[in-house]
């Protein structure tokens, strides 16, 4: 009884509401997604007949699952190695600016206003290889014209492309943040003893941050493996099924095909993969620590 009466109940009743929320969207769907993986479902007469592991069976011998798992891992790593150090670099440049500091930071924000799908609607139509500006611009310098959305050797740089140029929001803010925390004292001692700006940055300011990058770059390998709507908008998984990812095969299986016990097997595995990742880096950047 000394141990209930001790309880902090105000914060306890304004975390229910968001708790309650989160295992009703978040943990039920993906109980539910585990228990109709076993059936072969049916919407008439839920959850169907029980199949145990056929279906992940199917998916794990099927070329089309296996193409799909290949063009996500190589979306990774081009994500990886064309956007991911973008809002570090910022970051890192920003935090160097003593004039309209807050400006600029308001600037790189600014285009995180407009949603994503207008920004992939804008860079499709730049594509176009009929009237598209990229094709365009590129005529006056005797290049093209690039059939950017339908060429199978550069579909998927096409699609990366946008992120490139598109905004950090978030990241941005948070990475530089995370600098600003550094104490000065430490910077202005680097500084006296003759650190080079590269060497400061190599050796104290990325090594302090590391922890805020091991977090972004979790969220990060989530997104793009999880990646959809701008894919979708921009090929539909085409050409040839070269840009069909996971995520869309499961979406075509499930509102196409109606096969939502496979669909959801499909799903099961792809949340066991990313778990594994997350794992394995934690458990990295721990033995680095």
């Amino acid at each position: 009884m000394t141990r209930i009466t001790n309880i902090r109940w105000m914060p306890v009743l304004f975390l229910l509401p968001s708790v309650l929320c989160y295992l009703l969207f978040k943990y039920y769907p993906l109980l539910s997604m585990v228990r109709v993986s076993f059936f072969r479902y049916s919407i008439v007469n839920p959850p169907g007949e029980f199949i145990g592991l056929a279906n992940y069976t199917e998916f794990l011998t099927s070329s089309t699952f296996w193409q799909a798992v290949s063009n996500t891992f190589v979306f990774f790593a081009l994500y990886l190695g064309l956007t991911f150090w973008i809002p570090i670099v910022q970051a890192l440049l920003l935090s160097d600016i003593r004039k309209a500091n807050a400006f600029f930071r308001f600037m790189y924000q600014l285009p995180t206003i407009m949603p994503a799908v207008a920004g992939v609607l804008v860079w499709k139509w730049m594509y176009n290889p009929d009237f598209g500006l990229l094709n365009y611009w590129l005529h006056f310098f005797g290049l093209g014209p690039y059939m950017w959305l339908n060429d199978l050797n550069i579909t998927k740089l096409a699609i990366v492309l946008p992120a490139v140029f598109a905004g950090n929001g978030i990241s941005l803010l948070l990475y530089y943040s995370a600098i600003k925390s550094i104490p000065t004292e430490i910077l202005e001692a680097a500084k006296v003893d003759g650190a080079s700006p590269w060497r400061r940055m190599w050796t104290m300011l990325l090594p302090n941050i590391r922890f805020i990058i091991v977090i972004q770059f979790i969220a990060f390998m989530s997104g793009v493996l999880l990646a959809y709507d701008n894919i979708y908008v921009m090929t539909q998984g085409g050409p040839a099924g070269s840009t069909t990812v996971v995520s869309m095969l499961v979406v075509n299986t499930a509102f196409q095909q109606s096969r939502f016990g496979i669909s959801g097997a499909m799903s099961l595995f792809m949340f066991f993969v990313i778990a594994l990742l997350t794992v394995l880096q934690n458990k990295i950047s721990a033995e680095k620590d």
